[in-house]
């Protein structure tokens, strides 16, 4: 009997370990509380997010907030002369989106005034595709940056706090 019960014990220990190893591995492939904040290498103005604050000519970060199986596309716009960070700015087009996953892959769908897009983001590389919703042509290519929740949004609201110190000190001069 006794030996019976250091068997089960043993069982125990074994499956409470194995568990403990494989644990950890699949949550850092696990994309929901993840934020990934990516910027242009090749884009093309003319398919960038109206919603979007263009610096210079140059389109700024765009921010993807996976969460509960959704993501959330978050801009840094220009309202007035007030830059900040902001999600979807309300308009029922542009909702919290189903994301599809496989071992290399996040994709999703959004829609913006003009068009509707498909972004495939590679899990290795972090190239982030905006192509047209059959595929078939990459509007924009951007770099990501992968960061779990509270980063994700720490980064951004520093991207936004930087552009807006950036827009200000061009604006000095200006007599109204």
């Amino acid at each position: 009997m006794a030996l019976m019960n250091g068997l089960q014990s043993v069982k125990i220990f074994f499956l409470i370990t194995i568990f403990a190893l494989i644990n950890p591995y699949s949550s850092l492939a696990s994309i929901n509380g993840k934020g990934i904040v990516c910027s242009c290498v090749d884009c093309k103005l003319e398919h960038i997010d109206p919603s979007s604050y263009i610096n210079k000519t140059i389109p700024t970060e765009t921010g993807f907030h996976f969460k509960n199986d959704k993501v959330t596309i978050f801009f840094i716009s220009k309202m007035g002369d007030k830059i900040q960070l902001s999600e979807n700015i309300n308009i029922s087009l542009r909702k919290k989106k189903s994301f599809y996953t496989n071992n290399n892959e996040i994709q999703w769908t959004y829609k913006d005034n003009r068009n509707i897009y498909a972004y495939i983001l590679d899990r290795k590389t972090l190239y982030l595709k905006q192509m047209n919703i059959i595929k078939t042509k990459t509007h924009n290519l951007r770099k990501c940056n992968a960061f779990p929740e509270k980063k994700f949004f720490e980064e951004m609201n520093k991207l936004s706090y930087d552009y807006q110190k950036s827009y200000y000190k061009r604006s000095m001069k200006n007599k109204i």
